[in-house]
């Protein structure tokens, strides 16, 4: 890591042995904390989302490139650091679902079987030319958007046959933070946005999907990345939704393959029709609690969000042992 923030061609680097996730260890702290700007160049999943709960470090900027070598991605933080890298990961992974660019974008990575060290544990062989060109890349964005006070997520992706590049700036929602016991849940406006649009289409009838994010029990966190529109074969009427399966495995596991197996299911989602509120029917609690008794299986917590007409409910479902 860097001790502190350097100018071009000159300054002095202090190298740090350690483990960045060990604040316990007062040479690594002071080290973050005395620094201008943290530079996450890890691509590892444990310390942007470990940072994220500590309030007194300095902004951060993570960035990497993608497994095949065709893309750079950066996520910088806001200047008061009240957009964390947790929020600016999910909502990353929102753009990748949801976008034409994300099909291929994360394509190369090698599963799911991680050892527990560093940089995803699997190395692999990518051509020095192409580490160069998103190398120059971020080292020549890096200090123009740690000099600017907005939070962003930008990313460059690499034409190799023709060389051409092409730069997709992704839209950052604030995120809403709710405890629920053990787990704190993580959502931001952006996936309030899409279901209540989602919703308006629908009306007047009832609508809803599966809730789609992540569980990190190393933060002891479920985030929320989106919602998936209704399946085709699903029944609605203005009294009640029936939610379909068709294409559902297929859409699932679409999202979990464009993130490297990190975005699966965590729930279901709802509407209520014009003029009710978000507050669960009989028929909702019983779903919950179906949710609830199928992801116990798993050792997971249920979500279920429904959506009113001024304001949205999320409910957790968790089978105590």
């Amino acid at each position: 890591m860097l001790a502190e923030r350097l100018p071009y061609g000159d300054g002095e680097v202090a190298a740090l042995y350690g483990d960045a996730c060990n604040l316990a260890n007062e040479e690594i702290a002071k080290s973050l904390r005395d620094a201008n700007v943290v530079i996450d160049a890890s691509t590892t999943l444990e310390y942007p989302r470990q940072a994220s709960t500590v309030d007194d470090l300095p902004r951060h900027i993570s960035a990497f490139i993608t497994p095949n070598g065709n893309s750079a991605v950066l996520l910088a933080e806001d200047g008061m650091r009240l957009t964390r890298l947790r929020t600016l990961e999910a909502q990353y992974y929102r753009a990748v679902i949801q976008n034409d660019w994300g099909k291929q974008h994360l394509r190369g990575n090698l599963g799911t079987f991680w050892s527990g060290a560093s940089c995803r544990d699997i190395s692999t062989i990518l051509p020095y030319s192409r580490i160069m060109v998103h190398a120059g890349t971020l080292a020549e964005h890096i200090p123009h958007i740690s000099a600017q006070t907005d939070a962003v997520i930008r990313i460059w992706d690499l034409d190799p046959s023709s060389g051409s590049t092409a730069v997709h700036s992704v839209e950052i929602y604030s995120e809403d933070r709710m405890n629920f016991g053990e787990l704190d849940l993580f959502m931001d406006e952006g996936v309030e946005r899409q279901l209540r649009q989602l919703r308006a289409a629908a009306l007047p009838n009832e609508t809803g999907g599966v809730l789609l994010g992540y569980y990190d029990f190393n933060v002891n966190a479920v985030v929320v990345v989106c919602g998936l529109a209704p399946p085709p074969d699903s029944k609605s009427t203005p009294g009640m939704f029936e939610r379909g399966v068709s294409g559902l495995v297929e859409a699932v596991n679409d999202a979990t393959e464009r993130t490297a197996g990190v975005v699966g299911y965590v729930g279901e989602w709802h509407s209520h029709p014009p003029n009710h509120s978000a507050m669960p029917s009989g028929h909702d609690l019983i779903q919950l609690l179906h949710l609830a008794f199928g992801m116990a299986d798993d050792g997971l917590p249920a979500l279920q969000v429904i959506v009113g007409e001024h304001d949205i409910r999320i409910i957790p479902g968790r089978v105590l042992s």
